[in-house]
């Protein structure tokens, strides 16, 4: 970083230009601003002032170099005093249109030489080149043809300093335009910083903003994303990857993008979003970048069914997505994410993702029942992302998964479940209209009440009129304040006010004519006491249990000494590592099974599987392979397969073409939305074979094994 004094009019000398970062805001200076430099120009002006030496300090602008192609103009960005630097300019243009007939010398200076390149063709022409937004009213102005600019900051700014410079100094003489850019050209000074390649953004853009309002995290994102770009490609980047997710998500994109991270498996607090995505490029190429870019767009657009930003098309999908934003259960967005991400890829179909979001509202229905903390879910879930397998039965792995974990985590049995569902007050937590819908859709009526309207009506009700004292008995304050809340004694109702505090036999006959099926319970009770809300309880806890079911888990313990990396996803990413070790290139996650290399030459489908025991001394790798990704693999000059067997010990990088030759020859499942052929390789005597139908013997693929354990781990590569 370099920080000297200088003339301001050193930025608009030379064959060069300043832009604006598209992302940067549009020009905003006012009436006030323009005043205010406008008297500092004047105090310069009085004849009798005899101090040449003397300036006025104008603040700071701080630049960079641009990204740019080797040709052309030399380009460089302005990160702070654009609004200065603008403002200047116009400036000039309002003298250089105020100049006599005999000043045309000063005229050519400003045109020729401060506000173009004169001989430069298209945006390069123009010495200062302002946001996109701002740039067809600006290049009107310095083509001379003002007129021609609609109502804008940059004709008020000119038609201000016109009528300025129309105004008499302190003698009651014209003011004359020259000695005005004589006093531009000798008087106004700034600091000149210029920041080099190798200082740090985040800097950058914290003084893109120091005297305004903070940036928030997707701004210090798209800006440092930007900037990895050259100037050439940054408009195209940001209309068709940037600008895609900001109309998409609005006020949303942090937090998307804070949920990206955390299927990724990375937990961060909302304020350290910018650091840990710049963390993921900060080593990697242009293309990389981009690639990252074209997941995060891809992905923020299944966020924003999720999030409620847009429509999911899958009916049952749209259920759970919206239950779990009633409940405001933002925390398992990431692993929600994490698992769309493979439906969306084919890698699992829609009843296994269906199947996934029903285990998860069940766990954290019954936890918010029981009232278990959730303020280490986060964590649980980003956890879960960090092992979660890519499989085609993920239901299988998550509940499990859940089902064996404890204390805070835990999720709760149907004992424990049932303790709180009967005899908890549930009325006023998120659960409990969610929970009375459940129900009530679970009746399966023909023509299902709408919920729109409907809300929570307590059938003993919650002040005891002398009718409802008599109903209840002696105990009636006692029976009350233990009842009045729980589950038993809710339902739900389109007419709450008209029931109110009526006589249960009133509520009775109004509960007869409801389309709610919860209500038709009612028709077989002449009263309403603790014994018929326990029993109603005891009976919707039935339905609850089929709703929201929990396995039951076995818990053995691992024996003593047993690493962690038997799980499949446990060592996903070391395949993936030595894959581009092996291959000497940086690859680039597309989603949780897919990379590709910046040039888009090589894509990878990475898989991994545990080994199954076909007996004890004939272990074999299960991998499912979809013609999705058959599909994505031969778009690319050089496709590969890595599969992690068992551990990174075992990791084979297989050639598409190895592949792709037998697929006729082993077993395929077709169904309505996929297709996917099963690969076994079964280990034979140190050997790795793949096996075809009929148990014959297909290639052997251990000449393929780049792992750690294997003798060409250790070789140099070529």
């Amino acid at each position: 970083m370099e920080a000297t004094p200088t003339l301001v009019i050193n930025y608009f000398s030379g064959f060069k230009q300043n832009v604006v970062p598209l992302f940067q805001r549009p020009y905003t200076w006012a009436e006030k601003q323009w005043r205010t430099l406008w008297d500092d120009v004047l105090v310069f002006y009085p004849a009798d002032d005899v101090n040449d030496k003397a300036t006025h300090f104008m603040g700071a602008v701080v630049t960079m170099p641009a990204r740019s192609v080797p040709v052309g103009v030399s380009k460089f960005l302005i990160i702070d005093g654009q609004q200065r630097l603008t403002t200047i300019s116009i400036l000039m243009c309002a003298v250089r249109d105020s100049l006599a007939a005999d000043q045309q010398s000063a005229h050519r200076r400003i045109q020729q030489f401060y506000l173009t390149n004169d001989g430069s063709e298209g945006t390069e022409f123009f010495k200062l080149l302002p946001t996109q937004g701002d740039r067809d009213a600006y290049a009107l102005l310095i083509r001379e043809t003002p007129n021609l600019v609609e109502d804008s900051q940059f004709r008020k700014s000119y038609d201000y300093f016109k009528r300025r410079l129309r105004d008499a100094d302190s003698d009651g003489n014209k003011i004359d335009p020259k000695r005005i850019l004589d006093i531009i050209e000798k008087r106004l000074m700034v600091v000149m910083i210029n920041l080099s390649d190798t200082d740090d953004p985040y800097l950058i853009f914290e003084s893109l903003n120091f005297k305004g309002s903070p940036l928030e995290q997707s701004d210090l994102v798209r800006n440092y994303f930007l900037m990895r770009f050259p100037v050439s490609d940054q408009q195209s980047v940001y209309d068709e990857l940037w600008l895609p997710m900001q109309n998409r998500l609005g006020q949303g994109l942090t937090e998307f993008m804070r949920h990206f991270l955390g299927a990724e498996g990375e937990e961060v607090r909302k304020g350290d979003v910018y650091t840990a995505i710049r963390r993921l490029v900060i080593n990697s190429d242009t293309a990389s970048v981009r690639l990252l870019m074209t997941r995060m767009e891809r992905l923020s657009i299944l966020y924003s069914r999720v999030s409620g930003a847009a429509t999911e098309p899958q009916l049952e999908l749209a259920k759970y997505f919206d239950y779990f934003r009633r409940l405001d259960f933002g925390s398992v967005y990431p692993l929600i994410l994490a698992l769309y991400e493979d439906y969306a890829d084919g890698q699992l179909g829609l009843a296994e993702f269906v199947a996934s979001m029903g285990i998860l509202f069940s766990f954290i229905l019954r936890r918010m029942v029981v009232g278990v903390p959730s303020n280490s879910l986060s964590g649980l879930f980003i956890g879960l992302c960090k092992t979660k397998p890519v499989t085609e039965t993920p239901s299988i792995w998550l509940s499990g998964s859940l089902a064996r974990e404890d204390k805070n985590r835990r999720w709760p049995t149907d004992s424990e479940f049932a303790e709180s569902w009967i005899r908890k007050p549930l009325y006023g937590s998120r659960a409990c209209q969610i929970a009375l819908e459940c129900i009530e859709e679970s009746y399966g009526h023909h023509e299902i009440a709408g919920f729109e309207q409907s809300s929570i009506e307590h059938v003993m009700p919650q002040t005891l009129t002398p009718e409802w004292f008599e109903m209840l008995g002696i105990d009636a304050s006692e029976i009350h304040a233990e009842w009045l809340h729980t589950i038993g004694n809710l339902t739900l109702t389109g007419y709450n006010p008209e029931l109110s505090n009526r006589p249960y036999q009133e509520k009775r006959t109004l509960f007869a004519l409801s389309h709610f099926e919860l209500n038709r319970h009612f028709g077989d009770y002449e009263g309403w006491g603790a014994r018929e809300v326990e029993f109603r309880a005891q009976s919707m806890f039935k339905i609850a249990t089929q709703l929201w079911p929990r396995p039951e888990i076995v818990i053995v313990e691992a024996p003593s000494g047993t690493a962690d990396k038997g799980t499949p996803a446990a060592f996903h990413a070391d395949c993936v590592k030595l894959a581009q070790q092996h291959l000497g290139v940086h690859l680039s996650k597309l989603s949780q099974t897919r990379y590709e290399s910046g040039d888009g030459s090589i894509r990878l489908f990475c898989a991994v599987s545990t080994a199954h025991d076909e007996s004890r001394e004939l272990p074999y790798f299960w991998f499912g392979l979809h013609k999705a990704q058959v599909e994505f693999l031969n778009a690319a000059q050089s496709p590969y397969l890595c599969l992690g067997c068992s551990s990174a010990e075992t990791t084979l990088l297989v050639p598409l073409a190895v592949v792709l030759n037998i697929l006729s020859l082993v077993s395929v499942t077709k169904t309505d939305d996929r297709q996917y052929w099963h690969l076994v390789i079964q280990k034979r005597s140190g050997r790795f074979v793949l096996r075809l139908l009929g148990g014959k013997d297909g290639p052997d693929l251990t000449e393929f094994d780049i792992g750690t354990g294997s003798p060409s781990a250790e070789l140099p590569q070529s």
